[in-house]
């Protein structure tokens, strides 16, 4: 059932009842909520929230591109320069040519780097704990799951316009 189907020719009459209900809406507020929180964790530990997903990137997979980094953190490509310019600055990691194809540039986490990424993970993942507390495992899978199918549709819809509401 697409439930937004049904609500096409349906006027919101209460904004903020129409967002308390609109999915995209609701994760947006979690995520700036939960970035917030993990600002004020990382604060002590003199990182942000976007060198800390360049790390946890980095650690996952060491060598990515930066257009890879951008697809994986979800950082513009415009800002995503800037913060990996800082992280070099502070010798968290290195840019290195392609051998073969000096268009490319990867980025790799330095012995700095990687100690910094496992003074910060507790404190990251804390916060997750914190608000996954109530949820069975059972409960944190299933979220896990539905996230996913949500990333996969948003991908394989990426490149469609959304049904018309004008007819």
């Amino acid at each position: 059932m697409n439930r937004g189907e049904d609500r096409l020719d349906e006027a919101p009459e209460n904004t903020e009842m129409f967002l308390d209900t609109f999915v995209p809406y609701v994760m947006y507020r979690i995520t700036n909520r939960l970035n917030k929180e993990l600002q004020k964790d990382l604060r002590p530990l003199n990182i942000n929230v976007s060198r800390w997903r360049v790390l946890a990137a980095l650690n996952k997979q060491d060598g990515r591109t930066m257009s890879e980094l951008g697809d994986f953190t979800m950082i513009e490509q415009s800002s995503l320069s800037r913060v990996v310019d800082t992280m070099v600055e502070e010798g968290l990691v290195t840019r290195r040519l392609k051998q073969d194809d000096h268009r490319f540039v990867h980025v790799f986490l330095t012995d700095e780097g990687l100690a910094k990424y496992r003074e910060i993970y507790p404190s990251a993942f804390s916060r997750q704990d914190m608000i996954l507390d109530e949820f069975t495992e059972d409960e944190q899978d299933m979220l896990l799951e539905f996230l996913q199918r949500i990333e996969a549709n948003i991908r394989r819809h990426r490149d469609q316009p959304p049904p018309s509401t004008i007819e």
